[in-house]
């Protein structure tokens, strides 16, 4: 590959794919979208719940977002807000992923012609498809993915195809966005700030074009940002307490988790590089560093820069879910149809092998046996449905939102994780007024001990003891029952 992509045939340009490329990249997003319909059913997971909660409880309520406090932008939680059931949030990540394999697609023929689109669009379809990374469930990484690819796609146009200030403002604008739905997907800005930026570099771009580039991008991103944070403001989420929360909470939350971390963060560290090492963005990442540094070429190092960042948040947030690892598809697809035309083709026919079979693997695996993940969660929530009555509501000590969406019951408690918890409410004293308070919850559940890490439960406890009374136990879990209240005894379960 060069710095300048391929001449395309008679008749067509680099923006308008020719019919072959044009249907490849619609069939491989269509299977991407198939590859995930198996698992449209599977049980709801904690930030799936979660969200639809919170995007549920916007309407009323004095927490960050009405009902509820979570440390994520606004945009993220309008979405969930808009798709108000999990049938309808798993379609909506259906179509985030197609997509992603279209507009990545769109990207590289842009940038390298019509094979390396479907080089590209291939990666993304499988890559969005692996449960293993986690998309089984919807989180806010592949709900973001469809802005930062289109980011991609938009700086790609104006690296190729000459700067036009609506472009670069579409960029910016695309970039922010993606950030809006998750604070750390920042591989799109980094992107377009490194694509651009190699771009002037290079001083193959009249002055006057690069001034009108950065001024577009600027514009978009500052316009985006205005509106997004009037619109969050006019519903009660001011700039100030969303800075404290998507921002300085942040920082608060990695000390928490540096201090008083149990031993399944390391677990789950261990488990976030094997699924980086055989999900084949391993090779991806590190093919396209090995391209980038043999041309320097504005696109390649852009996608260079975009995983390295991606991989580092995903590395050093401290929290290693795996579900991180999708916020490098995008770049690491756009990578692949970037190294397929530099390549020869045995390397390519290895490499696309490679990520066949894990896909395969991965998929075959959690349609034949599928994870517990959330099982108890459910059966739980699921026995406290069954004896509750109209207007009980629940908390979860501490965290597993999927336990009241599986009950139907809201929380009196502002926060639905566990970290949240540990990080602003660490002597439980806000949990402790919950339960003596007006608003008390019907029901309590002891997920794991009151005195789990980081948690100082000795108020909590006392009050539990003073207002609640122990009703048996599901799955494990100890249920408690307000001593005000009349309610049948949930039948003890198995989870199975």
């Amino acid at each position: 590959m060069t710095s300048t992509p391929p001449a395309p045939r008679p008749g067509r340009t680099l923006t308008s794919p020719g019919p072959n490329a044009a249907l490849a990249v619609g069939l491989l997003a269509l299977l991407a979208v198939l590859l995930r319909l198996p698992f449209l059913g599977a049980r709801p997971g904690r930030d799936e719940a979660g969200y639809l909660m919170v995007g549920a409880g916007w309407s009323d309520g004095d927490q960050l977002y009405g009902r509820y406090w979570v440390d994520r932008p606004p945009l993220l939680v309008w979405i969930y807000e808009a798709a108000g059931d999990l049938t309808t949030l798993r379609l909506l990540g259906c179509v985030a992923a197609a997509a992603v394999v279209v507009l990545v697609g769109a990207a590289a023929h842009v940038a390298a012609g019509p094979r390396a689109a479907a080089w590209a669009a291939g990666a993304a379809a499988l890559l969005t498809a692996q449960p293993w990374l986690g998309t089984v469930r919807v989180n806010g990484e592949i709900l973001a993915a469809p802005f930062a690819a289109g980011a991609v796609l938009a700086t790609v146009l104006v690296v190729r195809r000459g700067g036009r200030w609506w472009l670069a403002a579409l960029a910016g604008a695309l970039a922010t966005l993606a950030v809006a739905v998750k604070q750390s997907t920042v591989d799109a800005a980094v992107f377009v700030v490194v694509a651009l930026a190699t771009l002037a570099w290079r001083g193959r771009r009249p002055r006057r074009e690069l001034v009108v580039v950065a001024a577009g991008v600027t514009g978009g991103v500052v316009l985006t940002l205005a509106v997004l944070l009037a619109l969050a403001a006019a519903r009660g989420a001011g700039p100030t307490a969303l800075f404290d929360a998507v921002v300085w909470f942040r920082v608060e939350a990695g000390e928490t988790i540096r201090t008083s971390a149990s031993d399944a963060t390391g677990e789950r560290l261990v488990v976030l590089v094997a699924t980086w090492l055989v999900s084949g963005l391993s090779v991806l990442t590190v093919a396209t560093l090995v391209l980038g540094a043999r041309r320097r070429d504005p696109v390649v190092l852009g996608v260079a820069a975009a995983l390295l960042a991606a991989t580092s948040v995903a590395l050093f947030g401290g929290s290693y879910w795996a579900h991180y690892l999708i916020a490098l598809v995008p770049t690491a697809a756009l990578g692949a149809g970037l190294a397929a035309v530099a390549v020869p083709q045995a390397w390519r026919r290895a490499a696309a092998g490679a990520l066949v079979l894990a896909t395969c693997v991965t998929v075959v695996h959690a349609v034949v046996a599928p994870d517990r993940d959330g099982l108890e969660a459910q059966v739980v929530g699921r026995a406290l449905e069954s004896v509750a009555h109209a207007g009980d509501t629940a908390v979860v000590a501490y965290g597993q939102p999927n336990v009241l969406l599986s009950a139907g019951m809201e929380s009196p408690y502002p926060y639905l994780w566990s970290l949240p918890v540990r990080a602003l409410d660490p002597d439980l004293d806000q949990l402790a007024d919950t339960l003596e308070g007006a608003d008390a919850p019907t029901w309590l559940v002891d997920w794991s001990g009151f005195d789990d890490w980081g948690v100082d439960a000795t108020r909590l406890e006392a009050v539990v003891e003073r207002r609640y009374r122990p009703v048996g136990s599901v799955c494990g879990r100890e249920l408690w029952l307000d001593r005000r209240v009349d309610r049948a005894a949930p039948d003890a379960k198995a989870c199975r």
